[in-house]
């Protein structure tokens, strides 16, 4: 066993950072630089400063799947290869999903090289096996810090919602379930080494408005891979799965007691409530859109679309929307559980030319459902019930 690999090694920093410095020379070995880990002089009076990651002062250039830099935590170790190209680095146990997904993500290297191809999911660069129980992913370098409000027109969000739809359908087809669709899994090929937020925030606008603009799914510490022959409408898994991950989008699809439920259309949701909420105000500009959030979001799952069916609705009924159409976003939780924050946006005579797209009203056993399982006694008794009869 390495002395530096343990089983909560990735949930502390301090066992993390005498990692990769150990590993370091092993590392070189294998043509990766890791960037020099040091204290900032802010925090070296602190009582328990955090080490940073000091990037170099150049980066050579390359095609994708590396991204643009136009001049981070400790989990994820920050490199260059040997001819000067961004990297970073990830531990992954060799016995996971995780390890199995970026195998077959490097099964598809040559798909990550063409931006005609690019299937919008950050792939690995490399599996460096060590001769323990874990490995190291390298991937390219991209930027993680997006700020939704900062796209300006109709085209960016459009944009944005090609490339997430455009990941999740090449995940599915390969049977991986993402099941951590939030803000910090998404990146976009545009970074700065000096991981200045503000002038990062000011490059990404221009690089926006670029038709080299691309977005990303990463990280799958929370993935499952499925066999192939895995139904996407009709797969069932137990529902004490989907409490993995980050809350922030996630569904409803498992609140009310519910024995199983069906991963893919946990990701499509998951998915719907980022756009919904991230983007109520595009629906004026573009009302499919909010006939879009409702069938990626429906609690009617078996007419929830897939993300192919979700990426076929966004070509076809937004074509010819107006790309160059301002926008001034801002989020709105409340989308999430009252679709009636876009919808209302929409006059009269719009909403019923897109009713049929929306989502019906919760049933009236669904909603006695729901009341119930306010209270903890109740709640306790219908999980249990629920699982015992499968229903």
């Amino acid at each position: 066993m390495d002395p530096y690999y343990q089983s909560d090694l990735c949930d502390s920093i301090p066992k993390l950072s005498d990692f990769w410095d150990a590993i370091r020379p092993w590392l070189a070995a294998k043509g990766v630089n890791l960037y020099t880990l040091g204290i900032p002089k802010s925090q070296r009076s602190s009582a328990n400063p955090w080490k940073h990651w000091y990037t170099p002062l150049v980066s050579n250039t390359a095609p994708l799947p590396y991204a643009k830099c136009v001049d981070m935590e400790i989990r994820l170790a920050c490199a260059q290869d040997d001819v000067g190209r961004d990297l970073m680095l990830k531990l992954v146990d060799k016995d996971s999903d995780q390890y199995r997904i970026y195998k077959r993500l490097l099964q598809n290297w040559d798909l990550f090289c063409d931006p005609r191809t690019f299937p919008c999911v950050l792939p690995p660069v490399d599996i460096l096996d060590t001769p323990h129980n874990y490995s190291i992913v390298t991937m390219p370098m991209w930027g993680d810090y997006i700020e939704f409000k900062d796209m300006s027109t109709v085209g960016e969000v459009l944009r944005f919602m090609q490339c997430l739809l455009d990941g999740l359908v090449f995940l599915h087809s390969r049977r991986i379930a993402h099941r951590d669709i939030c803000d910090f899994n998404i990146v976009a090929n545009c970074y700065r080494l000096d991981r200045d937020r503000g002038r990062l925030a000011q490059d990404l606008c221009q690089h926006r408005a670029s038709n080299v603009v691309f977005y990303a799914l990463m990280d799958y510490d929370q993935s499952i891979q499925l066999p192939n022959d895995a139904s996407l409408k009709h797969c069932r898994r137990s529902s004490e799965e989907a409490w993995a991950g980050a809350e922030m989008y996630k569904p409803a699809d498992v609140m009310l007691g519910e024995p199983e439920y069906n991963p893919f259309a946990f990701d499509v949701a998951m998915l719907g409530n980022l756009f919904r909420v991230q983007f109520p105000q595009a629906v004026v500009a573009v009302p499919a859109l909010a006939a879009l959030y409702d069938n990626m979001t429906t609690h009617v799952i078996p007419e929830r679309f897939t993300a192919v069916e979700a990426r076929q609705f966004l070509e076809d009924e937004t074509s010819y929307s107006p790309h160059d159409m301002p926008l001034n976003l801002c989020p709105d939780w409340n989308a999430m559980m009252d679709a009636d924050v876009y919808w209302s946006n929409l006059p009269t005579e719009v909403q019923q030319r897109w009713s049929r797209f929306r989502t019906p009203p919760l049933s009236l056993r669904l909603r006695m459902l729901e009341w119930l399982m306010g209270y903890p006694t109740c709640c306790e008794i219908i999980v249990f019930v629920r699982r015992v009869l499968r229903i």
